[in-house]
């Protein structure tokens, strides 16, 4: 059993990750993601039947636009917020897509170049390979944002390139100007190319 700060160690079979699968029951959440287990059911007093009763409201949710996108941050200061800003889509942070409030299904996994941020993509995509998130899900990609100027070392090189065997990877280079939270006068041609992609126009290209 893992403990709360223990990140498991991801395990690929296949090639490619399950994009649409519910969640398995009884299965809670792994590594140090909160947001892997669903919403939980709330309970108020029924003083007509001595106990509680579960709260419940319908509401039909609100569908999201065609093509709608949501970045999911797979650590703190992963880029998501950059790119959300940069070609357009929703930053949910750290946390799955909630269809309920009209956020789309369709999403991008983003981390940055280091060891950690590498490791950090694999739990997440082990999360979606076991199932242990909402139905719904349609896995796009996993965009890795470069946490410094220069090439990977070999070692990170090998880790993204496991990565690659189970999903289609993005690579966004270095730019300074977001490390200060800055807009650039012109994305990059890999960022241009991220949106392309999954069908976001992108709208960062002027500058602040």
């Amino acid at each position: 059993m893992h403990t709360q700060n223990t990140v498991p160690t991801p395990v690929f079979r296949g090639t490619h990750v399950p994009p649409v699968s519910g969640p398995r029951e009884g299965t809670g959440a792994t590594g140090p993601l909160s947001w892997q287990r669903g919403p939980v059911a709330t309970a108020a007093p029924d003083p007509a039947h001595g106990g509680t009763k579960p709260l419940t409201t319908e509401f039909a949710a609100p569908e999201p636009p065609a093509g709608a996108v949501c970045w999911v941050a797979a650590h703190g200061g992963a880029g998501a917020t950059s790119l959300a800003a940069a070609l357009g889509g929703t930053d949910v942070g750290t946390r799955w897509p909630d269809r309920a409030r009209g956020e789309a299904g369709r999403m991008l996994i983003v981390a940055r170049t280091h060891a950690a941020g590498i490791q950090a993509a694999s739990t997440v995509l082990d999360a979606l390979r076991t199932g242990n998130h909402p139905a719904g899900l349609d896995l796009l990609g996993v965009v890795l944002v470069a946490d410094a100027p220069g090439r990977l070392p070999m070692a990170l090189a090998r880790r993204v390139r496991v990565l690659r065997s189970a999903v289609t990877v993005h690579h966004v280079p270095w730019i300074p100007s977001w490390r200060v939270g800055a807009r650039t006068a012109h994305l990059p041609r890999q960022v241009v190319a991220v949106g392309r992609a999954v069908g976001l126009p992108g709208h960062d290209r002027r500058g602040a």
